[in-house]
């Protein structure tokens, strides 16, 4: 009898101990919010609509539908080591979208509760388009970018999406490259639509970039990087 009461204790701590360490979404207020991010590096992820983005949105905030087809593709592609604060216009999307990145091995997900409409009812600060997002892209076989690495002396690719923020932070450094190295052949991918090349070069986040020289793959890169950075990398 003994035996068994202890069997029974050790069997509840170790249930308690796996219950504690079990990742959960963690949902937090607008005002948490807003001083959190502020002092916190994370990524913002809002889950509406293009119609809804359009229309407004947070700051800083990278995109991907709820309800697109390859929501959960494209949500492996987030950065594990950061938080992520998932956002809607009231909650319930956002909800669903969170518990789907904790499964998918996210660390840490935050849920904001009340989402873009309480944003906007506490007086907190949006950002208008001004133009609609255009989600369109060229699409590359392996073929062309392999003939391009072959006949180019000097070759950058970068894999990015549309509604990747740290994407968004590269294009001032990519734009200012450009003018510095004008010999250079740059080549951006949206990883939206060149999935297969995007598997052919084992690109699991965004954005990803490869610098060719003379063929030979001379440096690689995931995440934003500064100008200065960069630049010590390309010979």
């Amino acid at each position: 009898m003994k035996r068994l009461l202890i069997y029974i204790i050790t069997l509840c701590f170790l249930n308690s101990c796996l219950s504690s360490n079990e990742k959960k979404v963690l949902d937090i207020s607008i005002v948490d919010f807003s001083s959190k991010i502020n002092t916190n590096a994370g990524i913002i992820l809002d889950v509406r609509t293009i119609d809804e983005i359009n229309n407004g949105h947070i700051e800083n905030a990278s995109f991907i539908d709820f309800y697109d087809e390859n929501f959960k593709e494209k949500a492996t592609w987030i950065n594990k080591d950061l938080p992520v604060y998932v956002y809607c216009h009231a909650g319930g999307r956002s909800k669903k979208a969170a518990e789907i990145l904790i499964d998918l091995g996210q660390k840490e997900v935050y849920n904001i509760v009340g989402g873009y409409s309480d944003w906007i009812e506490k007086g907190y600060k949006v950002v208008n388009q001004g133009k609609e997002l255009s989600f369109a892209s060229k699409t590359y076989s392996n073929d062309e970018i392999e003939n391009v690495i072959n006949q180019n002396k000097r070759v950058l690719l970068v894999f990015k999406t549309p509604w990747c923020l740290p994407c968004k932070k590269l294009k001032p450094v990519l734009d200012t490259l450009l003018i510095q190295y004008p010999d250079l052949n740059f080549i951006d991918i949206n990883m939206d639509v060149n999935k297969s090349l995007a598997s052919h070069f084992s690109v699991l986040s965004v954005p990803t970039m490869f610098y060719y020289h003379d063929k030979s793959l001379e440096f690689t890169h995931t995440g934003f990087i500064q100008f200065k950075d960069l630049t010590t990398q390309l010979k």
